[in-house]
Parts: C-alpha cells; structure tokens; sequence
C-alpha cells in the first residue's frame, strides 16, 4: 500500500528573503504539497489539510540548494491521517554534493467526498 511521496525542488532567487534564505512560506508549501500527495495516495481518495503540527526548520535553505521532500503517512484515523515530512536539501560545488536534512513536520489531512465532507478512509 502506497503511503510515501517525494519531490524535488530548486530554490531560486524569488523563493528567498533579500538575505537569501527561503521563504518558511514557501517551504511549508512544498511540505503541504508533498505531505496531500501521499495521504492521498493512502486514503484513496482527496484529502484536505486540517492540521500543521510542529515545524523545525534545522538549518538555513538558501536560494541555488537542491530540495527533497519526504513526506511519509504515520497515524491513519477512521478519516484523517498524520503525515511526517521532512526535506532535504543539497548544495553542489566544489566537490560533492551534500545532503543535509533541512526542515521536518507534521501535518494532519482528512479525507473527503464528493461533497467535501469526511469520509472513511478505505484499506
């Protein structure tokens, strides 16, 4: 059963601040993104965000760092479902590359029907 989901994403210049770090909008974007894609993937159905939990941004992401987003489906609830994400980023140049685990959550989706309203989710 599919309960993983993952991206990649290149930071660029309009993604930062004027000091050029990311924008923690835009990162929480990419996590709500990737974190719907693998609920849904689970639940098999459309699911909408409920909750943020906790967000740790660990270290800097700067404008030219290559992001990996995980996002894995922990808890499942009769219609909602706890999803760990985490992103990785890259930076290339001199040398090898480096992969740094850059941010993490938790966020909460329930699934929904035709009409937007919770429903089960199957398996």
């Amino acid at each position: 059963m599919e309960s993983e989901a993952r991206t990649l994403e290149m930071v660029f210049p309009e993604h930062t601040n004027p000091l050029g770090n990311a924008f923690g909008g835009f990162v929480l974007g990419l996590m709500d993104k990737v974190g719907s894609y693998a609920a849904a993937r689970r639940a098999k159905k459309p699911v909408v965000t409920v909750a943020v939990g906790r967000v740790e941004f660990e270290v800097p992401i700067r404008a030219g760092d290559l992001l990996e987003v995980v996002a894995r489906v922990g808890r499942v609830g009769r219609t909602s479902l706890t999803v760990q994400v985490e992103v990785f980023k890259e930076r290339f140049g001199g040398g090898e590359a480096t992969r740094v685990l850059a941010t993490r959550g938790e966020l909460v989706y329930v699934a929904i029907d035709e009409e937007g309203r919770p429903t089960p989710v199957d398996g």
